[in-house]
């Protein structure tokens, strides 16, 4: 397995990747941006006519296991015994979401399938519908992985990006196949619950209007104190941990406010009957999250690791501001500084519980998933 990675650089006549792009041959582009790359992609069709693309907006970019901002990153990535095989499905609106989910799996799916890795636009896709439909069709396949594009703080567009163009409503899932490829993943959050558990007595779909039979805005409020000013940016820092009997707990992040209709809004489900409970960060706390993660991934492989993708939730950026490189230097600790590294920070995080269990859609988690390819000769 081969990877390169590189970095648009406007500022150049005329703009260029840095370093400039590999001759011979890829199969698959990655693309991670936080600025327009419409000319960046421009290049990339005609240094890799035949190559498929798949990337999406988000709020920073990861790059050889630091943090950049306004910025476009690539990688690209030439394997030697694995094939793979990109589609692009449209959600026809938000309700559609487990449909599209379904639909993109029936498209993917194969016998020597390894793993699927999922994007999609993050303000117009219900994620946790998204990923019950990979789930329905795909079950008992578990190997899942992806993110929710984002916009920073600011709640407005996100995009997906493909060959074809950008997107607004759409998934881009890339299916890999064969023997030989051999893919880990990892996922811990790291943040801490307070105040009381109350049950969700008024939910549709994901919007969350009562909890314990009062308002889940004024409670909100209530709780964030001068924060509320700032909603639903600040929701990134209080999170809401969603549990059921039956369910491993989830984290959610407001991702908007209804304030017609006094709901907050989220990009997942909120089960009625569930329990919901408010989560507040400690540093500390969510850079041991990341070592975890880190651990389960080596749990699963002890090799070394030939690409690994990082999909960090923008919450977590915004709580850990100067030190969210930390987060990175636990990868670097635990799995090694040389591997190289790409990824982004999202709305949601797609990955199985603990690396290892039922594929759900996560928030303010940092999520890893490794790719080691073992070459048909190494075999023998």
């Amino acid at each position: 397995m081969q990877v390169s990675q590189h970095i648009w650089d406007a500022d150049v006549v005329p703009p260029q990747w840095i370093p400039s792009l590999p001759a011979g041959q890829a199969d698959l582009l990655l693309l991670f941006a936080s600025v327009d790359p419409a000319a960046a992609i421009s290049t990339l069709q005609q240094h890799f006519p035949d190559t498929p693309l798949c990337g999406c907006s988000a709020s920073g970019e990861i790059h050889q296991q630091r943090v950049i901002d306004n910025s476009i990153v690539l990688t690209v990535l030439h394997f030697a015994d694995t094939r793979i095989r990109v589609v692009t499905e449209p959600v026809n609106g938000i309700d559609d979401s487990y449909q599209a989910g379904i639909r993109v799996a029936q498209q993917l799916q194969q016998k020597d399938m390894q793993h699927i890795l999922v994007l999609a636009n993050g303000l117009c896709v219900n994620g946790s519908q998204l990923v019950a439909g990979l789930n329905q069709q795909l079950a008992p396949f578990n190997r899942i992985s992806g993110g929710i594009a984002a916009d920073g703080e600011r709640f407005k567009q996100t995009w997906l990006y493909t060959s074809e163009g950008r997107f607004s409503h759409h998934i881009c899932a890339i299916g890999f196949y064969g023997q030989h490829l051999s893919v880990s993943c990892g996922s811990y959050g790291g943040w801490d619950p307070f105040g009381p558990k109350r049950r969700i007595t008024r939910a549709r779909g994901n919007r969350l209007y009562e909890l314990d039979d009062i308002c889940a805005l004024d409670l909100y409020e209530k709780y964030l104190g001068h924060y509320a000013d700032q909603l639903p940016a600040s929701g990134l820092r209080f999170p809401l941990l969603i549990s059921g009997e039956d369910n491993d707990p989830v984290v959610c992040s407001v991702l908007g406010i209804d304030w017609q209709e006094r709901c907050l809004l989220f990009g997942a489900d909120i089960p009625e009957q569930h329990y919901a409970q408010l989560m507040r960060a400690n540093v500390d706390r969510l850079i041991d999250g990341a070592h975890t993660a880190c651990q389960q991934v080596r749990q699963q492989n002890q090799a070394t690791p030939d690409f690994a993708l990082l999909v960090s939730c923008v919450g977590r950026r915004v709580v850990m501001q100067q030190l969210i490189d930390e987060e990175l230097e636990a990868f670097s600790e635990t799995l090694g500084a040389d591997i190289p590294v790409a990824g982004f920070y999202s709305y949601g995080e797609i990955a199985p519980n603990r690396g290892v269990g039922k594929c759900n859609l996560h928030n303010q988690t940092l999520t890893i998933t490794t790719f080691t390819e073992r070459t048909a000769c190494t075999d023998c």
